[in-house]
């Protein structure tokens, strides 16, 4: 998870509140909405009908790849802000105030997820109602929220490929110039003059349960026309499946998450290694007994236990020592942690599926597309044969019965 630019933020202009901060506010009741990823756009209309008049849909039939995509924005005045609602299941629900706007996203052809991810945007206020505010305002703000969401239960997302490095450490190495990750444990409780030394752009990865994953985005400007910050925050939550996703790309609509996460798994090692190399070469230390988390789809529906997650040993090796010696054709296993081999062994498959050179599931008639008459007797254990240079590529069985 690489440095962000600002870029991504930068459509949402800070310029613009200037008279606002300014000026006095009237007392209006802001519009109140209802949002949550994993819902239909018919629900997210429904929870919605009674502000209608801020909502804009966006359709993109042509989208290559896919069927089309359907954005959704909810936009509010500077004047009217909103109060929003995350709500979803098994999650307590979360009231943001002073919203400037949310948005997300559906896939037409993938319309069992609903809506995929859900970004609400708001400002930080200080005790005048003003958002032109000092450091300290938004350091009050950025405590409180996190107070709050971890009173509900929300945890560092520590990810696959974040350096296993300690609390403490996630600051030093997230705030560093020499290096590419943005990492900083929400959780390590940081001191105002901590907070100052941010950058301007600063990510935080929180996830409840294996249920939601939340990106907290905190974005600053310094208006000079006030003499004062104007900050701003995202907060984007992520169904699994959709978090899944940000670590595969999909290149045709066919496309699996669980086969192109299969075909991923392997390589994920190597983005860990990039990372723990410049932990160790500012000088902070790899946590090895650090553990990963299950994430119920991957583990579902191809076997993997990410908890398990293979690593390399990077006081065995850099990365750059890593790449090299793999590009030259040495064989890495030694300095896989733990592992007898450099891929991960997948010991089931969902749905009858099992490809080659893994143990067979179950006993009973497995075929391959990948081979004419294929249909063979397999007991449970047995290595499903491979056959090279096909015409199907991967060589995948699909369980066929127990009977003949």
């Amino acid at each position: 998870m690489f440095k962000r630019s600002l870029s991504i933020l930068i459509c949402f202009s800070l310029t613009f509140l200037t008279t606002a901060c300014q000026a006095e506010k009237e007392v209006v009741i802001p519009p109140h909405a209802y949002v949550s990823v994993e819902e239909s756009p018919e629900t997210f209309k429904k929870n919605n009908e009674d502000i209608k008049q801020y909502w804009s849909f966006d359709d993109n039939p042509l989208n290559i790849g896919s069927l089309g995509v359907t954005f959704y924005k909810l936009r509010f005045p500077s004047d009217n802000y909103a109060t929003v609602t995350f709500t979803y299941p098994n999650v307590p629900s979360f009231t943001i105030q002073n919203v400037s706007s949310t948005s997300g996203f559906y896939s037409h052809d993938r319309p069992e997820r609903g809506i995929e991810s859900s970004a609400v945007r708001f400002f930080i206020e200080n005790a005048q109602g003003s958002y032109g505010v000092t450091k300290k305002d938004a350091y009050v703000a950025m405590q409180k929220l996190f107070k709050q969401l971890e009173e509900q239960d929300w945890l560092d997302d520590h990810r696959i490929d974040d350096p296993r490095i300690s609390i403490q450490d996630s600051y030093t190495y997230g705030t560093s110039e020499n290096v590419a990750d943005d990492f900083v444990n929400y959780q390590y409780p940081l001191t105002f003059n901590q907070f100052k030394k941010l950058p301007s752009l600063q990510t935080w990865s929180l996830r409840h349960g294996t249920d939601v994953f939340l990106t907290v985005d905190m974005q600053y400007n310094f208006e000079e026309e006030i003499g004062s910050y104007v900050y701003m925050v995202s907060l984007d939550f992520r169904s699994e499946e959709n978090y899944i996703n940000s670590y595969i790309s999909y290149d045709n609509p066919n496309d699996t998450m669980e086969s192109l996460f299969t075909k991923a798994y392997p390589d994920l090692p190597t983005s860990r290694l990039y990372a723990e190399t410049q932990a160790l070469e500012i000088g902070l230390d790899i946590q090895q007994n650090q553990p990963d988390y299950t994430l119920p789809i991957v583990l579902e529906r191809t076997g993997i236990d990410t908890s398990k997650f293979i690593s390399i040993d990077p006081y065995k090796i850099t990365y750059e020592e890593f790449i090299e010696r793999k590009k030259a054709g040495e064989d890495m296993t030694p300095y896989y942690e733990n592992q007898p081999k450099a891929k991960p062994e997948i010991t089931s498959q969902v749905q009858g599926r099992c490809p080659a050179g893994q143990p067979c599931s179950k006993s009973g008639y497995w075929f391959t597309l990948a081979k004419a008459d294929s249909r063979s007797y397999f007991r449970q254990g047995e290595t499903m044969p491979d056959y090279p240079n096909n015409n199907w590529g991967e060589v995948i069985w699909q369980f066929e019965g127990k009977k003949g």
